[in-house]
């Protein structure tokens, strides 16, 4: 069941990453279209197994932190980094973790990929 549940996501991720407009550099390297806080919550949330970590908690708080994230690269980072702290001890214990390491990655990406960085 598992298996099978990772070989779902790991195509929608395949498909999903395929589509979009994409910008080019001057190196000639494209960069990551801009992710939406509705796309970030996508990406984020995962379907619950028996005795597995709910997703829904972190990836809402987030969601909500992204919302209103600022404007700059460097403010956006670092609310995605006190949001990781604020939840770090909580996650650890609960089985969490993967899931939180998840949510802030994404969000380092929410922050990078809107402002082209």
């Amino acid at each position: 069941m598992s298996l099978r549940m990772l070989l779902i996501v790991g195509a929608m991720f395949l498909v999903c990453g395929c589509a979009g407009r994409q910008a080019a550099q001057s190196d000639g390297a494209t960069l990551a279209p801009p992710m939406s806080v509705k796309e970030y919550y996508e990406f984020c949330s995962a379907l619950p197994t028996p005795g597995a970590c709910i997703s829904d908690p972190i990836c809402l708080l987030y969601r909500k932190e992204l919302a209103a994230a600022p404007a700059d690269l460097r403010s956006c980072l670092a609310m995605c980094r006190q949001t990781y702290n604020a939840l770090y001890v909580d996650n650890l214990t609960n089985g969490c973790g993967a899931i939180l390491e998840r949510a802030v990655d994404l969000c380092d990406q929410f922050c990078r990929r809107r402002d082209g960085a």
